[in-house]
C-alpha cells in the first residue's frame, strides 16, 4: 500500500483503516498536513485529528461542516460495526475530550462518501483546492486510499 501512496507523489494521499486510523501517507500529504508524521501513532486517527488538532481546524475553512461530514461518513461506513466502534478507545476519548464531537455524535447523522471539492487554508501555500477521491483496493478492501487531485478554478 505504501508503494501505491508513494507512486501518487505530487498528489496528497493517505490510507485509513476501518476505524479511520491513518495507516500510511505520501510526502505530498505530509506537506499538506505535517503533523501526520509527528503525532503519536495512538492519535493518528482521522476523527481524532479533525476534532482535536488546532492545525487541522485552521487548515479547514469550513471546519464545522467538514468535521460533521467526516463523522457522518464514519457512521455510514461503520454500518453494523458502529456499536463496536462506539466503544472503541478513540471514540470514548473523543467523547470525553471534544465538545463539538460529543454534539455531532448525538446527532446520529449518516452520509455516504462522495467525491467532492475540498478547500484548504495552508499556512505556507495559501488557499489550496483539491478534488477529494477515495478508492478501496481489491486486495485490501478493509483500507481506503484517499487522494486529493488539483481542482481547477471555479467557472466565472
Amino acid at each position: 500500500m505504501q508503494r501505491l501512496l508513494d507512486a501518487l507523489d505530487g498528489f496528497p494521499a493517505y490510507a485509513i483503516a476501518p476505524d479511520w486510523t491513518i495507516t500510511g501517507w505520501n510526502t505530498a500529504y505530509a506537506a499538506l498536513y505535517p503533523n501526520v508524521a509527528t503525532v503519536a501513532p495512538s492519535e493518528r486517527n482521522l476523527l481524532w485529528l479533525v476534532f482535536t488538532d488546532p492545525y487541522v481546524r485552521d487548515l479547514l475553512p469550513d471546519w464545522e461542516t467538514t468535521s460533521r461530514g467526516f463523522l457522518a461518513e464514519f457512521r455510514a461506513e461503520a454500518g453494523p460495526r458502529l456499536g463496536d466502534l462506539a466503544r472503541s478507545p478513540i471514540i470514548q476519548r473523543l467523547l470525553r475530550t471534544s465538545e463539538p464531537f460529543r454534539t455531532a455524535w448525538q446527532d446520529h447523522h449518516i452520509e455516504g462518501f462522495a467525491s467532492r471539492l475540498r478547500v484548504f487554508h495552508h499556512p505556507g501555500q495559501g488557499v489550496l483546492r483539491y478534488e477529494h477521491h477515495r478508492l478501496a483496493p481489491a486486495d485490501h478492501p478493509d483500507l481506503h486510499v484517499v487522494i486529493y487531485t488539483p481542482a481547477g478554478l471555479p467557472p466565472g
